[in-house]
């Protein structure tokens, strides 16, 4: 193999693994609704009134469904953890959706982002909750 054509592997080779990178963003810079939510039969009118909002400090909240939530999150470019997260106990139609919703949430531990969606991964990277900037 001739020196150019290894030299052109190589650039191509590194130029395709680079890509599959997520984007960096900085997430508390924005607003998040949920477009799907794994192990929930939730119609996309349903989901998209759960949202995500990052706040001052390491703080969060956002509706959940049948309440406002409140919590904490710690994050890097890549991993995350969310603190136990807390809610106001009353109920309505969708609160085991709210109950799905809070649970994927605390269960995740790494995301990705990728032209404006955010999405919420397991330790195993089993996606959990996809979302997207309001």
């Amino acid at each position: 193999m001739s020196f150019n054509l290894k030299t052109s592997l190589i650039l191509l080779l590194f130029t395709f693994c680079f890509s599959c990178k997520t984007e960096p963003i900085d997430l508390a810079n924005h607003d998040w609704k949920v477009k799907d939510l794994t192990g929930s039969p939730a119609s996309k009118e349903e989901l998209s009134k759960l949202s995500l909002i990052f706040k001052e400090g390491q703080e969060i909240g956002g509706f959940a469904g049948c309440n406002y939530y409140r919590g904490g999150a710690t994050y890097n470019q890549e991993q995350i953890k969310f603190s136990t997260l807390y809610s106001d106990k009353s109920n309505c139609e969708l609160k085991e959706l709210e109950k799905r919703f809070l649970t994927n949430l605390e269960s995740s531990k790494q995301y990705t982002y990728h032209a404006g969606n955010l999405i919420l991964q397991d330790v195993n990277g089993n996606i959990l909750i996809e979302m997207e900037k309001i």
